[in-house]
């Protein structure tokens, strides 16, 4: 049996159980109820900064037996797409559980092997877990780590994890927006780049990141998840709650963008 250990608890997110469950209890307690769907995407800075933004496009999150999660490679280490060979995955919530099964049709539908190189200082993935452990305890996770940029690659994970999960399965793409640039710049841009999430224009979306370079490291987990979400029927994704750094840091010099978004 392996097992992920956690590389970011106490830095990133609480280190200790009890530190953590208090913070997510605060997060979802003044969440308005709202509509529930498959997919999801959700910032994965510091909970500081934008735990309170992650909480709310989890609230948005259908209970499914499995969910596949979806993250930029920071670390620029492992495959272009790198699926975790763990059996589990642990935080100092405990551990949860790979779903062995749908893991392994995905690598056969992609034709690629394990790669647990990209995961093991990747922070990204790892700040999802406890939202999804507090929510959904029995819940099963499919790690996927992405560094390719190439569309065709983007679009077959998405059709694959459609294939083999349907719509009985979650997606969450996690990723921030804009870096490190001016608030009112950073609004600007992300509003550009939201408005084709919203209109689930995937290739007009990986044109508009190409072309002007702009700095959503989670691009292409979003952009798999907007194929998986055509393939399931869906024709728009909302946006529920944008912020940036500056909330915390009251620095609008240097900001970065988060944003809850459903898919529907």
């Amino acid at each position: 049996m392996k097992i992920r250990e956690a590389a970011v608890a106490g830095s990133f997110y609480p280190g200790e159980k009890t530190l953590i469950l208090t913070q997510l209890k605060e997060f979802f307690a003044k969440i308005p109820k709202t509509k529930k769907v498959n997919c999801i995407i959700a910032p994965h800075a510091g909970y500081a900064y934008s735990g309170k933004t992650a909480a709310i496009a989890f609230s948005a999150l259908k209970k499914t037996k499995t969910i596949f999660v979806l993250s930029p490679n920071h670390t620029g280490l492992g495959n272009p797409i790198s699926v975790s060979d763990a059996d589990y995955w642990e935080t100092p919530l405990g551990k949860i559980a790979v779903d062995l099964r749908m893991r392994n049709k995905l690598l056969e539908k992609l034709g690629i092997g394990m790669d647990d190189l990209a995961h093991i200082q990747e922070h990204s993935l790892e700040v999802q877990i406890p939202f999804i452990q507090f929510l959904f305890p029995k819940a099963k996770i499919v790690p996927i780590t992405i560094m390719t940029h190439r569309i065709n690659e983007l679009e077959k994970l998405g059709s694959a994890i459609w294939s083999i999960g349907g719509n009985e399965v979650g997606v969450v793409a996690s990723s921030d927006f804009s870096h490190f640039i001016p608030e009112q710049e950073a609004k600007k841009q992300d509003k550009e780049a939201i408005k084709l999430i919203e209109k689930l224009d995937y290739t007009g979306f990986h044109a508009l990141v190409m072309e002007k370079n702009l700095s959503i490291c989670g691009f292409a987990p979003i952009i798999a998840t907007m194929c998986f979400c055509e393939k399931n029927g869906l024709k728009k994704a909302r946006l529920l709650k944008y912020t940036t750094s500056a909330s915390t840091t009251k620095d609008k010099s240097s900001v970065v963008g988060y944003a809850a978004i459903f898919f529907e």
